[in-house]
């Protein structure tokens, strides 16, 4: 059986030297007839699981990867006033990874999912890749980081995108001016991949853009957003609640296997087919419930550090903040789950800093999903969106929708689960393409949108050394 989830591991980047994240991962992505998707025969994606699909994303950075390529770390000052609160002094400016050409070029923002940061993960997947097309790339940190919620975040505590990406936007801006300025990169055109999390804000980016066109971005391609934020927040809570379940030493084990089998791939191509052959291999000895959480595990290892900074900044409890203190706090924060923080510290400041403002975290999920902009990124055919059918934390019905929605500004594909097909060589190239980049004449054949039957359910889970759920 051929199997896949998100590079995790710890990075040597800026950032809070006493914030220590354990375990990275930025893994934060029935077919009806009028659908354009890429057909089964034509699209040979290996892996017909989704959580198996989605583990892929677990090695996908620019790790083993050749030419290996120069990145500057560009610091950048958005708000003032933060740079003297307690153990944060001096780390108010938001980090932003820069890879550029020595001659003018299009430049590409990423934008990775939950939690990511700059120098690790999917973000440096794609700057390899775009890069080597001539790009210039910067990669934005996560709204939802403790980088951009200190530096960028006027509430102080992000996770409502239509509010995260009016200070994304802002923070693009002075991106924009500093390279420009300082670091002489000159611009033809700008383009911008959101993924996850990422996308869903890259949604929101798109609204503010065609409105003051003050970043003045071409193209978005969006990958794998959350349709309804409430079920994806539902659904990781669930396999959240599986620590229960496992155990405390089980978890901890589980945790520890998983980032072993990572490790071990982190000198390996990501071009290479069988890396992920192997890969999947390895995962398929979990069961179904130990890869939920896993994912649920990855997907909150950056909120310790978030929720650290939002008390700092808004001095809830009024403790001290010594590095030791510090230390304590995120150590305390360990097992926050992102309901969690939105209830316990998010929707009261948010409430605070409403005249009308949503009464309860479900709406305020719906607020900031995709649905209410709907009409107006439909009316914006420079807005570019890929979807798996099988997306983990995505609906069909939800997919459907959204193809009705926005028809040809959608592109399905059968099988991937949350992100697990990016690096597929068709979904490489449909990506290159959509930028205006090269693309071989195979993919450019096999992404071609047609009609398709419904898709059958995904495979049944079938683990090699592990009983059924």
């Amino acid at each position: 059986m051929r199997r896949n989830a998100e590079r995790c591991g710890p990075r040597r980047e800026p950032r809070l030297p006493l914030l220590t994240v354990r375990f990275y991962c930025i893994v934060w992505t029935a077919v009806c007839l009028s659908w354009s998707t890429v057909q089964g025969e034509e699209y040979r994606y290996p892996y017909r699981d989704p959580y198996l699909a989605t583990v892929t994303t677990a090695i996908l950075n620019a790790d083993g990867m050749t030419p290996r390529l120069k990145r500057e770390a560009v610091h950048v000052p958005v708000l003032a006033g933060r740079s003297q609160l307690p153990a944060l002094d001096g780390r108010d400016a938001v980090s932003v990874a820069l890879y550029r050409q020595d001659h003018p070029a299009p430049l590409l923002f990423i934008l990775a999912g939950l939690g990511s940061n700059p120098y690790f993960g999917l973000g440096t997947y794609f700057a390899w890749l775009f890069h080597q097309q001539g790009f210039h790339v910067a990669i934005l940190p996560s709204p939802m980081s403790w980088n951009f919620a200190l530096a960028a975040s006027r509430s102080g505590a992000p996770g409502d995108a239509p509010a995260d990406a009016r200070d994304l936007y802002q923070a693009m801006q002075d991106t924009l001016a500093i390279l420009r300025t300082r670091y002489h990169v000159v611009t033809t055109r700008i383009g911008f991949i959101g993924a996850s999390l990422g996308a869903l804000e890259g949604a929101y980016l798109s609204v503010i853009d065609a409105q003051e066109r003050r970043v003045g971005i071409d193209t978005y391609l969006l990958l794998n957003p959350p349709l309804d934020l409430a079920y994806a927040l539902k659904t990781l809570d669930e396999w959240n609640v599986l620590q229960v379940k496992f155990g405390r030493d089980r978890s901890k084990t589980l945790i520890a296997r998983a980032l072993a089998i990572v490790e071990a791939f982190s000198t390996e191509s990501r071009n290479d087919p069988a890396v992920f052959d192997r890969l999947t291999w390895e995962f398929a000895k979990f069961t179904r419930e130990e890869i939920q959480f896993l994912l649920a595990k990855a997907l909150q290892a950056a909120l310790p550090e978030l929720v650290y900074v939002t008390e700092v900044i808004h001095d809830r409890d009024g403790r001290p903040a010594t590095k030791g203190e510090a230390r304590k706090r995120i150590h305390d924060a360990d097992g926050v789950t992102f309901v969690d923080y939105a209830e316990r510290l998010a929707v009261p400041l948010w409430k605070q800093q409403e005249a009308r403002p949503p009464t309860d975290l479900e709406s305020f999920a719906r607020r900031g999903s995709l649905t209410p902009i709907l009409k107006r990124v439909r009316s914006n055919p420079r807005v570019h969106i890929v979807h798996n059918a099988d997306d983990v934390l995505t609906t069909r019905q939800s997919i459907r929708d959204l193809k009705q929605a926005l028809g040809a500004q959608v592109m399905v594909f059968q099988y991937g689960g949350h992100l697990g097909n990016v690096w597929y060589p068709d979904n490489k190239d449909y990506a290159l393409r959509i930028f205006g980049a090269a693309a071989s004449p195979r993919a450019a054949s096999a992404v071609a949108a047609k009609p398709v039957a419904p898709a059958r359910a995904t495979d049944g889970w079938r683990p090699r050394h592990s009983s059924a759920d």
